[in-house]
């Protein structure tokens, strides 16, 4: 164990350039690793994360870390005092932390461009460099690349299951509330979640449990109705994303489970708000960043994130808790209009962008991001528990991916179904 981690620890540093890795955390991860290996000689274990390797998105308080948010306005801040509370709880079940990774500055594109730190390439680039997705880019590029069992991100708008998709591996959102955000800088106070990505299922399983809050929930029947969302959406899906979505629901119908079309009115009433009163994640982030945008400092922030700033709406208090109250009274109607069935749709759009198009095009990059991140960010603002499964054809090729979702508190029911639909959706050797 302290052999592979060793290994894991060299790899890790030729990553750092790409901004894939911001920070190394050897010492920790060498005596982490040394107390699993002492635990497993003696015939004892934590739990199934003992062992594992875990990154961390530079987002989320490690203590004696610098937390970057991705921002080179935070270089040289002061370092944390201690550490996040899923950072105690996933360290304290035998997790072995390995470094930080990079992300978009202040978790605010799903995009994971970062001209500060630089922009690691996507795991399916081939011949061209592809855009990772974002925020929570370079946790999902490390492990998709093998570099470590797990990885923790946060989702805001699409942020953990976007990179997921543009990777190839699994990405977990949960509700709001069943991971504790304690130590994690916020983006959007209200939408911002801890999420996990990994090469397995049963990693995200195991990573659920450690950080689950929240008491434990009958999760429903054995094979559930799932609601084809993809029509009822409003957007394009490329060729091959379809392609692949439509096979996945085909082997899913062929497995045993009810799969038809559906219109849910919470979208329907949530696409009006968003319409009339713009995107919680954007008018969230100006109110935190407000005084930030009014300093000579703001010229130092991506161009791209200054501009989404910039041009997010401005409510007043009093509009503020108006659209809050209007928010929930949609998860509400959603959780009724959805009971426990599961929702199934594209995770992106689109899923191979080559990356130099948009390190220099902010117009591209601004209305890819806001493409990209359409389906997703549906899902967090009716706070939709979501994982994305990685969809591949029988020679490995990642064609596309599947955003599995539930309503608002249904977390246990959406995993106890997805971990029975997986044989259905990804070919078992792939699935390791």
């Amino acid at each position: 164990m302290t052999e592979r981690t060793a290994a894991a620890l060299r790899a890790l540093e030729g990553w750092q350039e790409s901004g894939a890795c911001t920070a190394i955390t050897a010492a920790r991860a060498t005596m982490q690793a040394a107390q699993a290996e002492d635990r497993a000689a003696r015939g004892q274990s934590l739990g199934a994360l003992d062992g594992m390797s875990v990154l961390w998105k530079d987002i989320i308080d490690q203590a004696g870390q610098i937390i970057t948010c991705g921002s080179a306005l935070r270089k040289s801040a002061q370092p944390a005092t201690q550490d996040a509370a899923c950072v105690t709880l996933i360290e304290a079940a035998g997790g072995v932390s390995l470094g930080r990774t990079g992300l978009s500055e202040f978790a605010f594109s799903g995009l994971g461009i970062n001209p500060h730190f630089g922009t690691p390439p996507s795991a399916l680039s081939e011949t061209v460099p592809l855009l990772p997705g974002g925020s929570s880019s370079g946790s999902a590029v490390l492990v998709a690349a093998g570099l470590a069992d797990l990885g923790i991100g946060t989702d805001t708008s699409g942020s953990v299951r976007l990179p997921a998709a543009l990777n190839g591996i699994f990405g977990f959102k949960p509700s709001a509330a069943r991971y504790d955000r304690t130590g994690v800088h916020e983006l959007s106070r209200t939408l911002d979640t801890v999420g996990t990505l990994a090469r397995s299922i049963d990693v995200l399983r195991s990573a659920d449990q450690i950080l689950n809050t929240q008491p434990a929930t009958n999760p429903g029947k054995a094979k559930t109705e799932i609601l084809d969302l993809s029509e009822s959406l409003g957007l394009v899906w490329e060729p091959e994303v379809t392609a692949a979505y439509q096979a996945a629901l085909s082997r899913m119908a062929a497995a045993g489970w009810t799969v038809r079309p559906a219109h849910l009115k919470a979208v329907d009433e949530l696409r009006d708000l968003t319409a009339s009163e713009g995107p919680l994640v954007a008018i969230e982030a100006r109110r935190k960043y407000a005084d930030l945008l009014a300093s000579d400092e703001a010229s130092k922030i991506d161009p791209v994130i200054r501009t989404r700033l910039l041009q997010a709406p401005v409510l007043s208090d009093a509009q503020y808790a108006g659209y809050l109250r209007k928010r929930e009274q949609l998860i509400s109607g959603g959780r009724a209009e959805i009971g426990d069935r599961l929702l199934a749709f594209p995770t992106v759009p689109s899923l191979r962008h080559a990356l130099p198009v948009y390190l220099n095009d902010q117009n591209a990059a601004q209305e890819l991001n806001a493409r990209l991140l359409a389906a997703t960010m549906i899902g967090s603002l009716l706070d939709w528990p979501g994982l994305a499964v990685p969809l591949r054809d029988a020679d490995g090729r990642v064609e596309g991916s599947i955003l599995l979702s539930a309503a608002s508190g249904n977390d246990d029911g959406l995993l106890t179904q997805v971990e029975q639909l997986i044989p259905a959706l990804t070919h078992p050797i792939f699935n390791i």
